[in-house]
């Protein structure tokens, strides 16, 4: 094992490729639970912990699969500007597997966005998060 995922432990690599699968399959809920049940910790600006589930799969989404800039709707329905969501919502605790991650995702969103080739990271690694997680089983 080596690359991105390399250095991580077996528990944080199957945490990356269940992130993977859950932002290709577009699971808000699923990519929010495992950033809060593995380390990852966001506040909004009102103190409150409890950070929307939208609004870390977006985030999640910025570290592990596209930059994405269009309005957030959030859980309630309310719609927010991303601007407002990135003014609004503090990192608080980012664990080593998210901190990889964005390392390499972010080096392969901007490259493929000055090639003027957008691309789902989270789409062309579901394959191998796939994988992955049935080597596990």
């Amino acid at each position: 094992h080596y690359g991105m995922v390399g250095k991580l432990s077996p528990k944080d690599r199957e945490t990356v490729a269940q992130t993977i699968v859950a932002l290709s399959d577009n699971d808000k809920a699923a990519t929010a639970k495992l950033y809060r049940e593995n380390g990852y910790k966001a506040t909004s600006q009102n103190g409150k912990d409890d950070v929307d589930d939208a609004v870390l799969h977006r985030f999640a989404s910025f570290h592990f699969d596209k930059i994405d800039l269009s309005p957030l709707t959030l859980d309630n329905g309310e719609k927010m500007d991303i601007m407002d969501v990135f003014r609004s919502n503090r990192e608080k605790a980012v664990p080593t597997w998210v901190e990889e991650g964005r390392r390499l995702g972010g080096l392969l969103v901007g490259v493929s966005a000055q090639a003027a080739r957008p691309i789902s990271l989270a789409k062309e690694w579901r394959p191998i998060a796939k994988q992955a997680l049935r080597k596990k089983e």
